[in-house]
């Protein structure tokens, strides 16, 4: 599959010219002219894969900087207080209109791609029915991923669901509510759940385990955050029970092995982005690496993850408190490590989460980075029965992954504070992986965590993002700067 992978995508990225619209920025790529692609079958699946590849390159930094970064839990590189504007205005949410991920460009070419696999793959001829649905499917995952995020990052956006092939064509398009882009997510999500066959076993590309806890991630943040009714609630719970009783998935009994680049696509794995060296490697774990030349050499990779790059970032004393509450806690040791280095005679603390290969004395960021994985699923399904008042099934939902951290059974029982298990369980399990900061505003905890954000509660938009002076300016219908943002 990796090799696979790899190769069309390569193929789809030597075909690419230049061209764009500058309202939206989408580039424009020969491989989806309609005078040279769209023939045959493998044309719709290297789109398809294409779409994938462009959601990779989209989140590399994205996944982090629109999310977990804006949490409270990250500061300064632990190693010579290395700080960077960007960063810092992330972290304290002060992010301005020059802000790099101020802009959606990059996600409305994902959807671009996305559209033109919509529009032209019914029209081609495929050797069975069930992999045309599969690439249909795929495209209408991708793209209700995309608004999805769209819609939580800056609210009212455009709404794009035609394909666009040609700098001539116009593509000015006014923003739509953000409640018309969550109505076109479900839709999405719904008609990609109707086509996929139950066949597919996929974790680079969709499936109908990813598309369930899509479904299941979007429900629980149309009831909590955006007041949709019960109704979302129960689609949640149908959801994850799909995924959980399914049996294609199974918590792995070594939490270091999840993220590794020796045992990629576990048994846990639901939905994961391809990194592989000579076809992409890198992403936000670059941030997380110490410079080789600050440690001693016998310490490279063993223990301490060095690279060319500095650590940009780290987690604050704060988190780092939460993290090791419990000595015992076995995920410890993947989450966050310290070690001494008496040649430097420094102290040095990081994350083993996605550290790559160590490769010829050369680190390769190749770790799948995981979008969904067994462990949300039943994360999900505590949370349900948390809202749904049965504090019991909760706590036995979260324990099923607790047991493998602790090592014992019941870790929690009944009688806990069930929503602030659920808040620091989650701080342990997850970090670095982009979900932290959606999860403290779907529990209603964000403002009590992020001391940045502590007496904000009433500042317009203060959890979306400004948009980009370059979306403003090349597109005048999109009625300016979002409010409170101005």
């Amino acid at each position: 599959m990796n090799k696979k992978f790899s190769i069309i995508i390569a193929m789809a990225g030597l075909l690419s010219f230049t061209a764009c619209h500058n309202d939206l920025n989408i580039e424009q790529d020969s491989q989806l002219s309609a005078n040279n692609m769209w023939k045959e079958q493998a044309d719709a699946k290297a789109a398809m894969l294409g779409s994938h590849a462009r959601l990779r390159t989209a989140f590399n930094n994205g996944l982090v900087y629109w999310g977990e970064y804006r949490t409270g839990l990250w500061g300064p590189g632990t190693h010579g207080g290395l700080s960077q504007t960007e960063r810092d205005r992330t972290y304290q949410g002060t992010m301005d209109n020059t802000h790099t991920y101020a802009d959606w460009e990059n996600i409305y070419k994902i959807i671009n791609q996305a559209n033109l696999v919509i529009r032209y793959t019914p029209g081609i001829s495929f050797n069975n029915e069930n992999e045309k649905n599969e690439v249909l499917a795929n495209a209408l995952f991708v793209r209700a991923y995309s608004y999805y995020w769209i819609a939580r990052i800056w609210g009212d956006a455009p709404l794009v669901l035609e394909g666009y092939e040609s700098a001539d064509q116009e593509l000015r398009p006014n923003r739509s509510s953000a409640e018309d882009i969550f109505k076109q997510v479900e839709q999405d999500i719904n008609e990609a759940a109707r086509l996929m066959p139950a066949s597919v076993t996929a974790k680079k590309t969709a499936s109908i385990g990813a598309i369930q806890m899509l479904k299941a991630d979007y429900s629980l943040w149309m009831y909590k955050v955006r007041n949709a009714g019960n109704a979302y609630l129960t689609a949640a719970q149908e959801a994850v029970n799909v995924v959980i009783s399914s049996n294609k998935y199974t918590l792995q009994s070594n939490y270091a092995q999840i993220f590794s680049s020796a045992s990629e696509n576990g048994s846990e794995v639901i939905y994961a982005w391809n990194y592989q060296q000579e076809e992409h490697v890198g992403g936000y774990p670059s941030d997380y690496q110490f410079n080789s030349a600050t440690v001693t050499p016998k310490y490279h990779y063993n223990p301490i993850v060095v690279g060319t790059g500095q650590q940009w970032t780290f987690y604050t004393d704060a988190y780092i408190n939460v993290l090791k509450a419990n000595p015992a806690d076995k995920r410890l040791a993947t989450t966050y490590q310290t070690f001494y280095d008496d040649g430097m005679k420094q102290n040095f603390a990081w994350t083993n989460k996605y550290k790559g290969t160590w490769l010829n004395s050369t680190l390769v960021l190749d770790s799948d980075i995981i979008l969904y994985r067994l462990a949300d699923a039943y994360f999900f399904d505590a949370e349900i029965k948390f809202y749904q008042g049965n504090s019991t099934q909760a706590i036995s939902s979260l324990n099923k992954v607790l047991e493998r951290a602790y090592g014992t059974a019941n870790y929690y029982n009944s009688t806990v504070n069930v929503k602030d298990v659920l808040v620091k369980e989650r701080m342990r399990e997850f970090p670095s992986e982009g979900k932290l900061w959606w999860d403290f505003i779907r529990l209603g905890v964000v403002f009590e965590m992020n001391p940045h954000l502590a007496g904000k509660e009433n500042q317009e938009n203060i959890l979306l993002w400004p948009i980009s002076d370059n979306s403003i300016n090349d597109n005048p219908n999109l009625g300016g700067q979002t409010p409170g943002w101005n």
